[in-house]
């Protein structure tokens, strides 16, 4: 059995293994879309290792030394760097793979309530949680995302892109569950809600967490349909 302060990587590295398998895979294709996606990517990256670095330093979460290699970049270990491309390129093989296998756009009549009403909640939550940064920053800027999308930019692939949110917060739940349940990611509980999706030996999610999923996975997505939109030869959904 591996020491413990391998599990981070180990999970990163096995959440990888079958999507990045699966990329050459002759339905799927999903290398051909990488020129597309690895620049998405390395956005959203820089704009949540950012985020990242700062909420370690004021203490709205610390890394356990028990379950890291104890390689840091500034506050940061090296198995949470590669969290933010290790996790979105594994959504966006469920993003292509749900939208390749459900031919219709479940949520085309649907998705600009559907992001509204989801964006009045969110903003709800951060002014009831204006005080507590994780919770009001997570709760607010997905939705301003959302509102953008929607009223702005008037994405029409937002139907799919909910399609793909959904099938990916199962292994969002199964992946941030040992994250959580270890706990690999130390909460400071005075920064959240204190609302917790708890399943007995499987998570111990704070609820902001999914909100948190949802700006990262529609950041990433949305940026690459913007890069695919330019180029004729490779049309988004």
């Amino acid at each position: 059995m591996l020491p413990d302060k391998y599990l981070y990587l180990v999970l990163m590295l096995g959440s990888l293994a079958y999507p990045f398998a699966q990329s050459f895979e002759r339905r799927i294709t999903l290398y051909r879309k990488w020129k597309h996606m690895f620049p998405a990517m390395l956005i959203t990256a820089g704009f949540f290792l950012i985020w990242d670095e700062f909420f370690t330093q004021i203490g709205v979460w610390s890394f356990s030394e028990t379950y890291t290699l104890g390689i840091y970049f500034g506050s940061l270990p090296l198995e949470e760097w590669m969290f933010f491309l290790i996790v979105p390129y594994c959504c966006f093989f469920v993003y292509f793979v749900a939208n390749h296998f459900i031919k219709k756009d479940i949520f085309r009549t649907t998705y600009r309530g559907i992001a509204i009403s989801l964006s009045i909640l969110l903003i709800v939550s951060a002014i009831i949680f204006h005080d507590r940064w994780y919770t009001a920053t997570t709760c607010l800027l997905p939705a301003l995302l959302l509102l953008y999308l929607v009223f702005i930019a008037k994405a029409k692939y937002l139907g799919k892109f909910f399609t793909g949110y959904i099938f990916s917060l199962i292994p969002f739940i199964l992946v941030n569950g040992v994250l959580t349940l270890k706990p690999v990611v130390i909460y400071n509980n005075l920064e959240n809600s204190g609302l917790r999706l708890s399943i007995p030996a499987i998570s111990n999610i704070p609820v902001e967490d999914f909100a948190y999923c949802l700006l990262l996975l529609l950041m990433n997505v949305s940026l690459y349909e913007m890069f695919a939109a330019r180029n004729k030869r490779d049309i988004p959904f």
